[in-house]
């Protein structure tokens, strides 16, 4: 089988190796980080590219470990066998990688890098555009390795609005759920409508309570064609009176709430211990719940304070800024 590496958000190792599993049952996990996974695959390499949280995806040349690690070695490591490069047609450059930045070498390693894909392929150099690329990487895990990049998501925050949530972020929260078919779920932070989008691409909910207390963004929300199937309900409602509105036996919340950063809330403790005890009322009694919060000091003082229990956790980055997910119960 051939071996690749996929780079991630940070903080979700864990979920992604299950998530793979799921979708490649005979995928072989061989070494797992935070952020980066390396695994044997004997699929159509082209399907890794529809893995919506995969940044880049390489196809394996060399991999070391061992303390001490640098580019000399690895360059004279790839350079002593043969490889075969599996895009072989077009052009190529070489980039060196220490710790997620890129980094400047003597053009003498840079030469024989270049020479050792020239030799063994049948790629022509370029160093300003070309279609492939050759990574050295050295990470602080004492794990190494050479490959060849083969898809790069360009997906950026450009392409969101302001406090929207990544779509790979997203579907993640909901590989972290545990969402399966059939379960009743709600998003009662809607917004631009990320989370509930990634809902019906991991699963088919047999209801999706979709709603924001913003009659613009809800507006939005109904109009889209995604959102328009006959068990996914799209409202204006607050959050806090779920229950009130016919919301309820619900398996499953999964939300962003507000993190009182950009909003104007007096006490986002208070905040918090209200939306609690909406969930409460709105969830089946085994239900769970899924939050996102930069706050997570406050959020878990109001946890606390409703008696919620915190069943597992991770930390990640959302635009920048430390945030963590929790997976909650009463």
């Amino acid at each position: 089988m051939a071996e690749f590496i996929s780079t991630f958000i940070t903080g979700f190792q864990n979920v992604v190796a299950q998530d793979l599993q799921n979708h490649f049952p005979k995928i072989k996990v061989l070494n797992l980080f935070d952020g980066l996974v390396h695994y044997k695959f004997d699929g159509d390499s082209r399907n890794l590219s529809k893995i919506i949280y995969f940044n880049n995806t390489f196809f394996v040349l060399k991999v070391m470990k061992g303390s001490g690690l640098n580019f000399q070695s690895l360059v004279g490591a790839v350079k002593s066998e043969n490889r075969y490069y599996l895009v072989n047609k077009g052009s190529f450059r070489v980039r060196f990688v220490k710790e997620n930045q890129f980094q400047k070498v003597d053009k003498s390693l840079t030469k024989r890098a270049e020479e050792t894909v020239l030799k063994n392929s049948r790629l022509s150099l370029d160093r300003v555009s070309p279609s492939t690329e050759i990574w050295y990487s050295i990470r602080r895990e004492n794990f190494a390795f050479c490959g060849q990049l083969l898809f790069q998501r360009k997906f950026t925050e450009k392409n969101l609005n302001k406090g929207e949530l990544r779509p790979e972020f997203s579907y993640l929260m909901c590989s972290f759920a545990g969402l399966s078919n059939n379960e009743a779920v709600a998003d009662p932070f809607a917004g631009y409508g990320s989370i509930p989008f990634q809902i019906l691409s991991f699963c088919r909910p047999s209801r999706l309570f979709v709603s924001d207390i913003s009659s613009t963004q809800v507006q939005i929300l109904e109009n889209h064609p995604g959102l328009k199937k006959d068990f996914v309900r799209v409202s204006c409602m607050n959050a806090f009176e779920l229950y009130e509105n016919g919301v309820s036996e619900l398996d499953a919340i999964v939300t962003d709430p507000p993190w009182g950063f950009y909003e104007q809330i007096d006490d986002i403790t208070e905040f918090y211990k209200k939306m609690f005890e909406a969930f409460r009322k709105a969830l089946k009694p085994d239900g769970r719940m899924i939050i996102l919060t930069a706050q997570q000091e406050f959020l878990e003082k109001a946890a606390e304070s409703c008696d919620v229990k915190i069943k597992a956790s991770l930390h990640s980055l959302v635009n920048g800024k430390k945030a963590t997910l929790f997976k909650m119960t009463f």
